[in-house]
């Protein structure tokens, strides 16, 4: 039994996403999360940049006593995680990549789609796991840019989010592609938004559930699960306190105070 927290990080609010897959599936863990909101968003950024933000958010957290890091952001996880795991070699990291194996087995038409932004959808991990796990089919592979910052600023009912996600969806409903994976955190707060644009034939697959379960398989083997019966959720951000609570609350429908303000 291991009684710290789990620390998970992400570019913003997205990684809010695997925060409340954790939540549901380890109840009684406590959680440290940052939002490295004053360096969004990610997938502009080179992996140099990528991999020097997230070595010095991993030192913020294990300051914390975390005992495991959540990469809770596809493009982190594509560009840094690996050198993460070298540079901490005593610390587990679980990271979060689009679900093409799964979009792979499940499609009866033979094509997949995947959402990500653009620094993921280009790639040369993508690349690899669609070269690995989807090398006979079909995939429609969009580089969703302006979307991550729509979720990351509250807006995920507005006019302006609808018509950006018809324009990213427009090549997914032009195809045959019957299973479309999220590859972005920030993305499956938008699901029930996709899943509407795309009619009853396109399944939607949400990664967050998947880290998850990983996050808990990795904890049980290190015989590291906790048992808190008052778990504590401690919050912090690079960037706006406020701003970050206000949305974070509204995506998690859970209220989020208290929110500490970090320099990395």
């Amino acid at each position: 039994m291991d009684n710290r927290p789990i620390g998970m990080f992400d570019s913003g609010v997205g990684g809010l996403s695997i925060w409340r897959a954790l939540r549901k599936l380890l109840p009684q863990e406590s959680m440290v999360f940052l939002a490295d909101s004053g360096h969004v968003p990610y997938g502009e950024k080179s992996t140099a940049e990528l991999r020097d933000l997230t070595t010095r958010i991993a030192r913020f957290l294990l300051s914390q006593d975390s005992k495991m890091i959540v990469v809770a952001c596809n493009t982190a996880t594509v560009h840094a995680i690996g050198h993460l795991r070298e540079t901490f070699p005593a610390v587990p990291f679980v990271g979060v990549v689009p679900v093409v194996k799964t979009l792979a087995r499940w499609t009866r038409t033979g094509t997949i789609a995947v959402l990500s932004t653009p620094a993921t959808s280009q790639s040369e991990y993508l690349a690899g796991l669609i070269s690995e796990f989807a090398p006979d089919k079909e995939v429609i592979n969009v580089g969703c840019d302006g979307l991550e910052n729509m979720v990351e600023a509250g807006h995920v009912r507005t006019r302006q989010t609808t018509a950006l996600l018809e324009r990213h969806l427009a090549p997914v409903r032009d195809s045959r592609a019957d299973v479309v994976g999220l590859g972005c955190t920030h993305y499956p707060f938008l699901r029930h938004r996709i899943k509407h644009l795309l009619g009853r034939g396109v399944r939607v697959y949400d990664p967050s559930r998947p880290v998850a379960r990983r996050a808990r398989q990795l904890l049980r083997q290190g015989d590291a699960l906790a048992a808190n019966p008052h778990p504590q959720y401690r919050f912090y951000t690079t960037g706006d306190a406020g701003l970050f609570g206000l949305v974070a609350g509204k995506l998690l429908r859970f209220p989020v105070r208290d929110v500490g303000h970090v320099e990395i």
